[in-house]
């Protein structure tokens, strides 16, 4: 199984630096690392360049043009650069556990996709997690929200953890799909243009195909650097009702639709 880890920014490099310094530290690489950029600038472009000698496996910057919100679209572009067979999304406000791609690997089945879960870090500690570097946090520290998912026992998940059906309590910062699958739904639906719903949605036109939700708990661990969200849905909302009451399947604008290849460095 090859994986390709797909990592989503939009000028965040400091941010973007401390995910690219745990992925240095991980137990295990992955076989590829794509950062799809949503138009990032100059700063974003030069942390990659520094971090290439980093990385003993392939390591590509897929950046789109800066016209807005368009974090569909650069997944799309991260998707279609990808050779993995099984492909690991995350946004780049993410520190992961050491064996992060190890656990991935371990639990991907085919016929299923996987949620991870994630640790909220508060604006304290994710200070001090920003100056120190640490990608291990402990269940007993301060200024944590989902104090739980700071406990990693694989064998747990295994036996607990069963298929789910709904889209909620899901977060696009950390998602799985194999390939094959994502490219059978025509990828993300690129009408998502404004902030929320976009991963709620290709999990549900997932499951209208019969492939079924995972939610990978006590493994995969990764921490959430704390910043602000505009959480402005717009039209998001009717669109991923409309999904769920059609039972669509197929994204309206995806895949299909790139008839230009995005800018690769």
């Amino acid at each position: 199984m090859k994986i390709s880890l797909i990592i989503a920014t939009y000028n965040k490099p400091e941010y973007l630096f401390n995910c690219l310094k745990s992925i240095a530290e991980l137990k295990e690489f992955p076989d590829e690392i794509i950062v799809a950029d949503d138009g990032s600038g100059k700063e974003t472009s030069d942390l990659i360049e520094k971090f290439r000698i980093q990385f003993s496996v392939p390591f590509i910057h897929v950046r789109q043009e800066d016209v807005g919100y368009r974090l569909a679209r650069s997944r799309n572009n991260g998707l279609i650069k990808s050779t993995g067979d099984y492909l690991i999304f995350i946004d780049d406000d993410l520190i992961l556990h050491p064996k992060f791609i190890c656990d991935h690997r371990n639990f991907a089945k085919e016929g299923f996709f996987y949620c991870g879960t994630r640790v909220r870090l508060g604006p304290t500690k994710t200070t001090e997690i920003m100056k120190t570097h640490r990608n291990i946090v402990s269940c007993m520290e301060s200024d944590l929200q989902s104090r739980l998912n700071t406990i990693r026992i694989p064998f747990l998940h295994k036996i607990i953890t069963g298929p789910g059906y709904t889209y909620k309590r899901l977060r696009g910062c950390h998602m799985a799909f194999w390939k094959e699958d994502l490219i059978k739904i025509n990828g993300f639906d690129e009408r998502y243009t404004s902030w929320g719903r976009e991963d709620s949605d290709i999990a549900m036109r997932m499951m209208h195909t019969g492939v079924k939700r995972i939610n990978l708990k006590w493994a995969a661990l990764c921490y959430h650097l704390y910043h602000n969200v505009d959480q402005k849905t717009s039209n998001n909302d009717k669109m991923l009702f409309e999904v769920i009451r059609n039972k669509s399947i197929l994204s309206i604008i995806g895949i299909d639709q790139h008839t230009e290849a995005p800018v690769i460095d």
